[in-house]
């Protein structure tokens, strides 16, 4: 993932040798700063100040926000981006005019690319707390094209908090980012499930994954994975289709729509040799998206995955969760079994190529699909 993104930038690179966050300093980006002064509404001024930026954007789809409640990543991810690819960071300064405090900074900078449209990435550092803080965060986020939250350890009330605000804002008439993402910790299934099972406007499409929030590179990295599904997600949208293939084992049910579009979703992926949906308890295939030739491969994985899955789960007894995942390594490729959010009695099964696999745009695309309507 490293060399595919910072590949693009040039000679300079994101130190990949997992150093603390602390150690991850700033080489030596050029910064330019400027000052907005607003008499009243900061969130009304940073919407001025951006209406112009905005629409050049529109044409290119490129500007991703960082909701960042911590404080922690997005800053070293600006710096970092900036760094390794010779754009300077710019930074706007909301300045009450009565005070002269500093409300809050906005950061961005250029990650150009060789294919398609350089992204331009904001973060909004809030420096005070009084009055709405939330209100400049959602206001930079609004018109982006993907806003992603990257939530590392807070307190449960402070994750009510967030989803509140988020959840009131994505409902205003001024939200138009289609795409809002939590970037989660490792283990986090059931803050992942919560952000999930929110009543999420329509218009909005939301999606949660797990990342080991090690480094700007993991974190940023995460971030560019749902971009690129995002945006292949919006070049191949393909009408959902329930016809099984020609050959495949009848089941006692056809299988639903949905699953249908959960496999036509996936199997475009990079590195997915064949893919299908089975059933938890007896390892069967209901739906299957493969070559002849792979079929039979499949299937036999499918088995041998749900019977250790049934294994694992006997002997940690019946107080554990399952597994949220199985990744087995067969030579040259790699299977994979994922329970469905959506269903507690079916799971996801893919075989891939380990060379060729990107698995965290896989699992994105997989969340992703089940978010849709059944």
């Amino acid at each position: 993932m490293l060399q595919s993104l910072f590949g693009e930038l040039g000679p300079q690179r994101l130190p990949t040798t997992g150093r603390a966050p602390q150690d991850l300093s700033p080489i030596a980006s050029a910064v330019l700063d400027t000052d907005v002064v607003f008499d009243a509404d900061a969130a009304q001024a940073l919407r001025h100040n951006f209406e112009s930026t905005r629409a050049d954007l529109g044409a290119s789809s490129s500007m991703i926000t960082l909701l960042d409640p911590s404080g922690l990543w997005a800053p070293q991810v600006i710096c970092a981006l900036s760094d390794a690819s010779g754009q300077r960071v710019e930074r706007i300064h909301l300045r009450e005019r009565a005070t002269l405090r500093t409300m809050a900074t906005i950061e961005r900078t250029s990650v150009p690319r060789l294919s398609g449209q350089a992204l331009k990435v904001y973060h909004a550092a809030i420096r005070v707390q009084d009055g709405s803080p939330d209100a400049l965060a959602h206001a930079l986020a609004e018109h982006s094209h993907l806003t992603a939250v990257i939530v590392g350890a807070m307190a449960p009330h402070a994750v009510t908090e967030l989803l509140r605000g988020l959840l009131s804002a994505t409902r205003q008439p001024e939200w138009q980012c289609p795409w809002l993402v939590f970037v989660l910790p490792p283990g986090a299934s059931a803050l992942r499930q919560r952000i999930l099972e929110q009543d999420w406007p329509p218009h909005v499409r939301t999606a949660a994954m797990s990342e080991s929030l090690s480094g700007a590179a993991s974190v940023w990295n995460a971030v560019l994975t749902a971009w690129e599904a995002a945006a292949q997600a919006r070049q191949e949208a393909k009408p959902l289709t329930g016809t099984p293939r020609t050959g495949e084992a009848p089941s006692a049910l056809a299988p639903p729509q949905w699953l249908a579009g959960v496999l036509s979703s996936v199997v475009r992926t990079e590195g997915v040799i064949s893919c299908g949906i089975a059933e938890l308890d007896s390892g069967e295939l209901i739906a299957v998206d493969a070559e002849d030739n792979a079929r039979a491969e499949l299937r036999q994985m499918a088995h041998a995955l749900c019977a250790a899955r049934r294994a694992h789960m006997a002997a940690g007894g019946p107080d554990l969760p399952g597994p949220e995942e199985l990744l087995v390594a067969i030579g040259s490729r790699q299977a994979l079994l994922r329970p469905l959010a959506k269903s507690h009695t079916l799971a996801f099964v893919a075989l891939v190529e380990r060379s060729r696999a990107n698995l965290a745009l896989l699992r994105y695309r997989l969340m992703e699909s089940e978010r849709q309507p059944s």
